[in-house]
Order: C-alpha cells, then structure tokens, then sequence
C-alpha cells in the first residue's frame, strides 16, 4: 500500500478519493503494520467534519479495520477507542481546516 506522510497529511486529509488511497489503499488489511495505520488513519477521520468522498473512504477503511479486527480478536481496543471519541465534548474536537 502507498503511503506518505507529510506535515500537510498530517495537518489536513486529502479530499479526493486518489488523495485518500494514497494514505491507505482500501484493500483487505493482512498486516499488523497496515492494520495500525489503518487504525491511526480511522482516528483521525473520527474528529474530524467530513466531506462526502471522505465519509465513504472513512466507512470503507473502517470497515477493513473492523475485518482485521474480528479475524484478530481486537474488537475490545476498537471499542475503548470509539467510547472515548464518542466522550469528547465539541469544544476539544479539532477545527475544520
């Protein structure tokens, strides 16, 4: 999988469909490496405001996570993950860029 990671990735999330498979292409997670990009990748998609092409990618890679995640007996991790973004208050979720 193609990747890069450049401060203006880090800082904002492409909003093209080519833009977003260059972090991460969506294609079944077979790595413990790929899986915890993929996972940091999620994370940064959740608190965040996002664009359509950007929600279907983040459902997508999501959904892969979820795969690797079941396969691999990490559902437990994924659930504290998403019960503690669910508890962030607005005020300290990151600004639109």
């Amino acid at each position: 999988m193609p990747r890069t990671s450049t401060a203006s990735q880090i800082r904002k999330l492409p909003d093209t469909i080519s833009g977003l498979w260059a972090l991460c292409a969506l294609t079944p997670i077979r790595s413990r490496a790929v899986y915890e990009e993929a996972a940091s990748l999620c994370n940064r998609f959740a608190v965040r405001r996002l664009n359509t092409v950007q929600r279907e990618y983040f459902r997508e890679l999501l959904e892969l996570v979820e795969d690797y995640e079941t396969e691999h007996g990490d559902e437990a991790k994924t659930l504290r993950e998403l019960k503690r973004l669910v508890a962030m208050t607005p005020s300290r979720l990151p600004r639109k860029e």
